[in-house]
């Protein structure tokens, strides 16, 4: 090429980029004000096909006429994907087709070439292909992700008879098999949907790919076209295939994850679809989202995606189902082994069906629609597509007035445990769960923006339930309280309520009590029950926090409880509805290690409530103490050493370990020369943690707690549970239960003897730790702070006769553990007993102090002195 018409052509890419950047320039200016997603979408489009048709005429030109005119009747690009849909996002690739009537040969080589050359050069990411018709449809045959891409298929230079040839025998394959390909794209997009999360409802959405995203939107598009041979949205309305009411929604939800999807790439000035938490923060706030007491920004921002995102699930998933064709066993079989229940509904292999009789019903009876969900339930059959659709467009105009066959048949529904959890999930999802409790309508994607909670209040709520019926298998203390429970509508009923007072300003448990209330006056309880659930609502973390946070081996914290509780029926209730409450939170919350705290408290509880099962629970403590005593040598036994340290264990730690490692950890302990420490753990895979043990012989006032706590920090460790426990004669028994990042797995025997090394190291270490900054520590510990929730210290000096109780609530940090602790020393208190509980991005920290004389804490001063010192430690300003 002649070095005039190369330095000609340089200038022209630099005049297109230059062009290109201040296009996208002018457009994100248009989106900073407001411009919607699909706006935004369709002016990116123009702007890429303005560029592409000047690079392909560029590229004409350097073929002799003859030539480019042979290129100009046999090609045309064809833009495809989300380029095709003008739907483009800012730093989307740009998926283009160059297609051939006939033979491919040098000079259409070449063009493709150059052109696909100056489209990058252009700064435009380019996805490109060159193909002739035949073997375009051959592959769309062949690969369902082609056959997407190509659904979406126009045309933007050159001969346009080429793309028609290609659309007509496109769409004439995909119709001839169009079961076979609706078939193979819903598989395509389950595949894709596996990799990025099960449910809507992700703390960190992708919103291109997770389930509810834009991706769930083109699967539409490609059905429709297979089925209705269009894939347009607004067309399709017209034509009646999409009703008014799916239209509308769907617009909406595409028009806003498609500004929040312009909104990530432009940011970032790349692609990027992941709403990670920062993301949705500064979006919440760029998006003008206004925080309300209870209530932040991001929260209000997340409902909304959430529920853009059930929506385009919800039709989605129906859809789908409708697409796919019935299995022949049910095709022959359905109509022989069906039956009808009066004349209502159809029960076939897999599915129940409304008959016309029973639509009618369902049009308008909030009481046929639990009917329906229910009959499914004990027939083990899922609610045809059209029945639960019916029920969907329906519900919002049921009355929220009940009637008792309406409150009979919820009630019913509750008390049978079996697949309870999915039953209210579709009734929640077809819209009706609210029309008996108004206020799930509220909790409706409701976000919790912390690192604790995993789900919305409404499916926390909901997998609450669930958790509880799976408690009928359990062969421990929950299954035997579950199963004895007469009413185990009252217990999932609490359950469903507990949270629904979240998101706003007063105390959800406070406000909660109101809704339990409003909720039995609805559902005509007696008042005995109405009483029962309003307590366990309003006290529904109570028991949660004795068992987490109170020495619950002192005689002391069992009776200030069963005060609390006063009947061993009501005890039962709470400590179902703490486990599951508990289990619901996210995968391994109510691990091993809490169950039994909480199940210990359970027993000692109710053995006071209960004075007949004293004897029980005294034979079974004997017996414990036996196994020790047992597995002792018998120059052990003879040793009052042994006897007095034994005796003086907490009861938590010898129930939670196996009698051999008590008595090694006795022996351990007992081989101590005066003042010194010795140090053990091992790998937990109940808690999926290392726990480590550690024995000071005169440990009290050296501030050992702090320094272990410290070196562990030091080490990478996340400690997520410590206690701490002065045993007979000043011997100090210390544990700590940690998450090692570098052995996700289980750590190595070399891993945990360096660790327990460096514990005993620390004893008396004069210079304080020194703590790895982990990479995205600052990120979480910044995210943190956005959440609601305070962080506080709060002082307890009725509940122990002898010791302070202190509690501090704030954010995890690495070495938080460390500065509390050693605060705690330097003012010359003791840790006598110490509870630690970390849950995601938060905290409690509860210890139990005295002063070095063994005195309680006491007097304003003192008192204001303390807490303003650990004040200090956790950021609270004055």
């Amino acid at each position: 090429m002649p070095s005039s018409h190369t330095s000609r052509l340089r200038q022209e890419l630099l005049t297109i980029r230059d062009r290109l950047a201040e296009g996208r320039a002018a457009v994100r200016s248009q989106h900073d004000i407001g411009m919607d997603g699909v706006t935004v979408g369709r002016k990116l489009t123009s702007l890429a096909d303005e560029v592409i048709c000047q690079l392909a005429e560029t590229a004409l030109e350097e073929f002799p006429k003859l030539v480019a005119a042979r290129l100009r009747r046999n090609l045309v690009l064809v833009a495809h994907g989300g380029y095709g849909r003008r739907q483009m996002a800012p730093y989307s690739d740009v998926d283009m087709m160059i297609l051939h009537r006939g033979r491919v040969d040098g000079d259409v080589e070449r063009f493709a070439k150059r052109l696909t050359q100056d489209v990058f050069d252009a700064n435009l990411q380019l996805g490109q292909s060159l193909r002739t018709v035949e073997e375009a449809v051959r592959l769309a045959q062949q690969d369902a992700v082609i056959a997407t891409s190509l659904v979406e298929s126009r045309p933007l230079h050159g001969a346009q008879p080429v793309l028609q040839d290609f659309k007509e025998k496109f769409q004439r394959a995909i119709q001839r098999r169009k079961a076979t390909y609706c078939a193979a794209f819903v598989e395509a997009r389950a595949e894709e949907r596996n990799k990025y999360g099960d449910t809507v409802y992700l703390l960190e959405p992708n919103v291109k790919r997770s389930p509810g995203a834009l991706r769930d939107l083109h699967l539409l598009r490609w059905l429709w076209f297979a089925q209705a041979g269009d894939s347009d949205l607004d067309r399709l309305q017209m034509r009646g295939v999409v009703s008014k009411f799916d239209h509308h929604r769907l617009v909406t939800s595409r028009d806003f994850l498609m500004r929040v999807r312009n909104e990530l790439h432009f940011h970032a000035g790349k692609a990027r679809d992941a709403l990670t938490r920062d993301e949705q923060v500064r979006i919440a706030q760029k998006f003008g989202y206004y925080g309300s007491p209870g209530m932040l920004p991001v929260e209000r921002f997340m409902r909304d995606y959430f529920r853009h995102a059930q929506h385009i699930s919800f039709v989605a998933t129906r859809l789908s189902a409708l697409t796919q064709p019935a299995p022949t066993m049910d095709r022959v079989l359905g109509a022989v082994v069906g039956r009808t229940i009066e004349d209502d509904y159809r029960l076939g292999l897999r599915e129940i069906s409304a008959t016309p009789q029973a639509r009618m019903k369902l049009e308008r009876n909030l009481v046929e629609a639990w009917r329906l969900v229910d009959l499914a339930r004990l027939s083990d059959l899922r609610v045809a597509q059209d029945a639960s659709y019916l029920v969907y467009r329906s519900a919002p105009n049921y009355s929220t007035q009940l009637t008792p066959e309406v409150i009979d048949r919820f009630l019913g529904i509750l008390d049978n445990p079996y697949q309870l959890g999915p039953l209210l999930r579709q009734a929640h999802e077809l819209g009706f769960l609210e029309k008996v409790i108004p206020e799930f309508s509220r909790a409706r994607c409701l976000l919790q923006f912390n690192q604790y909670h995993k789900y919305t209040v409404d499916e926390h709520s909901i997998r609450a339930v669930e958790e509880a019926t799976r408690f009928a298998h359990d062969k421990g203390r929950m299954g035997e309280a579950y199963a004895s429970l007469k009413a185990k509508w009252l217990l999932h009923l609490t359950l469903l309520i507990h949270d629904l007072g979240k998101g706003r300003e007063e105390d959800h448990s406070v406000l909660g009590e109101r809704i339990a209330k409003e909720t039995a006056e609805r559902l005509c309880l007696p008042q005995e029950h109405r009483e029962e659930m309003e307590f366990l609502v309003r006290e529904h973390l109570t028991m949660n926090r004795f068992a987490l946070r109170r020495d619950t081996s002192a005689q002391e914290t069992v009776e200030k409880f069963a005060e609390k509780v006063q009947t061993p029926e009501r005890l039962q209730l709470l400590y179902l509805v703490t486990c599951a409450d508990m289990a619901a939170v996210g995968p391994n919350v109510l691990n091993k290690w809490r169950a039994d705290m909480i199940g210990d408290l359970y027993e000692r509880t109710l053995h006071l409530l209960r004075p007949e099962q004293r004897e029980k629970a005294q034979l079974k403590r004997e017996a414990m103490h036996q196994a020790v005593q047992d597995a002792l040598e018998s120059v052990e036994r003879a040793d009052p050493w042994f006897q007095r340290q034994h005796h003086a264990l907490p009861e938590s730690f010898i129930a939670s370990h196996p009698p051999t490692v008590v008595v090694d950890s006795l022996r351990r302990m007992r081989s101590l020369a005066s003042g010194r420490g010795d140090a053990w753990g091992m790998y937990n895979a109940d808690l999926g943690a290392i726990e480590l043990i550690a024995g000071v012989d005169q440990g009290g006032g050296r501030g050992v707690f702090a320094n272990m706590a410290g070196a562990l920090s030091a080490a990478g460790l996340k400690i997520i549970q410590a206690e701490s426990s002065v045993l007979d004669q000043g011997m100090l028994l210390l544990r700590y239960v940690a998450q090692d990042p570098r052995f996700p797995g289980g750590a190595p025997e070399e891993r945990i003897v360096a660790l327990t090394k460096s514990m005993v190291d620390s004893i008396d270490a004069t210079e304080p730790p020194k703590f790895q900054r982990v990479w995205g520590s600052q990120d979480a510990e910044d995210l943190a702070k956005l959440s609601p929730q305070s962080s506080e210290v709060r002082l307890d000096s009725t509940l122990m006769r002898q010791w302070l109780i202190i509690e501090v609530f704030t954010f995890d940090r690495t070495g938080l553990l460390y500065d509390l602790a050693r605060t705690l020393h330097e003012m010359g208190l003791l840790i006598r007993f110490a509870k630690i509980g970390t849950s995601g991005d938060r905290v409690v920290d509860a210890f139990y102090v005295s002063e070095r004389d063994e005195s309680k804490p006491a007097g304003d001063e003192r008192l204001g002195d303390i807490r303003r010192k650990l004040e200090g430690v956790i950021g609270v300003e004055e």
